[in-house]
């Protein structure tokens, strides 16, 4: 990798990280995965269209975090790299 594409990612990484530790989208993410849980709950058992919706919208919305923690993830390794750039320069 080199210096450029590791700044874009160490950059892109800060800013996902700063979206984790917005109030207003841990909030969702918490109210939506709580919504959809209640909805399950509620639906009767023979109703598995509604369901298997429920459980889609579910994962759906975690693979959206999931995503967002692996930008940050990725800037981490990206800052990693870096440093070891600067340490090899004279």
């Amino acid at each position: 990798m080199n210096e450029t594409k590791a700044n874009v990612r160490m950059a892109r990484g800060e800013r996902a990280a700063a979206l984790l530790r917005d109030e207003i989208l841990t909030d969702a993410f918490t109210y939506l995965d709580e919504q959809f849980l209640q909805a399950w709950r509620q639906t009767p058992v023979s109703d598995t269209d509604a369901r298997e919706r429920l459980y889609y919208m579910s994962q759906a919305l975690s693979s959206v975090k999931a995503y967002i923690e692996s930008v940050v993830t990725d800037g981490k390794l990206a800052q990693a790299t870096l440093d070891e750039l600067q340490k090899r320069q004279p």
